[in-house]
């Protein structure tokens, strides 16, 4: 049966005759800070019966108890074929189980598992959105290439692809992984009532905040030698690393092995981001690329300023010199500088940390990114009604 077919035979037959979709992520933590609120929003439209995917941990519970329905898959941290086969197994057991109408692929295990089982089971629509590409200019070129290949070939798997920022979308077309008719920009935000602004601050010794979790991508290493050169300046600082991951370890013991213990401090993984921002006096992301950054989308969303490295979908959510500095990557001194600049000057934190919350006010709005999300499952049951009435009823 085509799956345009397949998908109006489903609706009729469904008491409630709601869309099921099936977000699919790959940590419980993700699924909680991407997921928990846009899936609400879609759910309260009464058009849809959205669903969620990820692994197990503290947080699905959590989200069960807010209404959300919850399936648990253990995804791989790596490529292992066995563990991914595995996992792809159980996907799709889970697909034909349900017979979800829409699956919507997030992060990079899921995103293949899912499109895959989605192929695999003809789910009639599958979407893809995109977080940032998982290569950039500075890797090696082979490996640079099997990723994009493989992008290429996932991107035949889908039906529409999503992107946080254009410069994504421009990448997308110049390596052309997907053709033009399957891209939409759908930028990204944060529940901005969820930031209370209200509170001036100004610690002493003033406290650089950065959230991200400790994997390569995150170039935690940039910051930390930057704390390297204003301590040797005598400038008064703290910094505080709010989240885990694989290389916590080896920072912890370099942070230690360089005498720093005082000005830094491991929070591991917090769920109290919009209070630790807030409390905070300055933030940075010194990611290798990004997608379209919730940490400085956060960040103004809290009325701070923000140093980033200029990658891809940081400049575009940062306004250089109006809500915050960018730096170039891997530009150590350049970093020091700029955080130097605002710790030693409270007047200027201020007046930029009231730029970034306006700028968040105008533009970071979540529910504004998922209502244009809707709108792309709106348009795409229509898109698949109409191929059905086209088939005919002997398809």
């Amino acid at each position: 049966m085509p799956k345009a077919k397949r998908l109006m035979s489903d609706i009729c037959n469904n008491t409630d005759r709601k869309i099921r979709v099936l977000d699919l992520i790959n940590t419980h933590q993700c699924a909680r800070e991407l997921l928990d609120n846009r899936v609400a929003q879609v759910n309260a439209t009464g058009r849809y019966d959205n669903a969620i995917y990820c692994s197990s941990g503290e947080f699905v519970e959590l989200l069960r108890k807010k209404g959300h329905t919850v399936y648990v898959v253990e995804n791989p941290r790596n490529l292992s074929p066995i563990k991914m086969a595995v996992c792809i197994w159980k996907t799709t057991r889970l697909l034909r189980k349900h017979r979800f109408h829409i699956i919507h692929t997030h992060t990079s295990v899921p995103s293949l598992v899912g499109r895959l089982a989605g192929f695999l089971t003809r789910t009639p629509i599958v979407i893809h959105q995109v977080h940032g590409y998982h290569y950039h200019d500075n890797m090696n070129l082979i490996l640079k290439w099997s990723i994009i290949i493989v992008e290429k070939f996932f991107a035949l798997l889908t039906d529409k692809i999503l992107f946080q920022n254009q410069a994504d979308v421009e990448e997308c077309l110049r390596r052309k992984i997907a053709p033009r008719r399957k891209l939409v920009l759908i930028g990204n935000g944060t529940q901005i009532d969820d930031f209370k602004t209200e509170k001036e601050v100004n610690n002493n010794p003033p406290i650089i905040l950065y959230v991200a979790r400790m994997e390569p991508v995150k170039n935690h290493t940039m910051l930390l030698e930057a704390a390297c050169i204003l301590k040797e300046r005598n400038v008064a600082f703290k910094i505080q690393l709010a989240g885990d991951g694989e290389l916590m370890p080896k920072y912890e013991a370099w942070v230690h092995e360089h005498g720093l213990d005082e000005h830094i401090a491991f929070l591991g993984y917090r769920e109290d981001v919009p209070a630790l921002i807030v409390n905070a006096d300055v933030c940075v992301l010194v990611s290798l690329n990004e997608g379209l950054p919730r940490g400085i989308i956060e960040a103004a969303a809290g009325g701070r300023p923000m140093v980033a490295t200029d990658v891809d979908g940081s400049r575009d959510v940062l306004v250089n010199g109006t809500t915050g500095f960018l730096v170039p990557l891997n530009d150590v001194t350049s970093l020091a500088d700029r955080l130097e600049q605002l710790l030693s000057n409270a007047a200027l934190r201020a007046h930029i940390g009231q730029e970034a919350r306006k700028y968040a006010l105008k533009h970071f709005d979540e529910r504004v990114v998922t209502d244009r999300i809707i709108d792309v499952y709106d348009d795409m049951i229509v898109n698949e009604k109409s191929k059905a009435d086209y088939l005919g009823p002997n398809g």
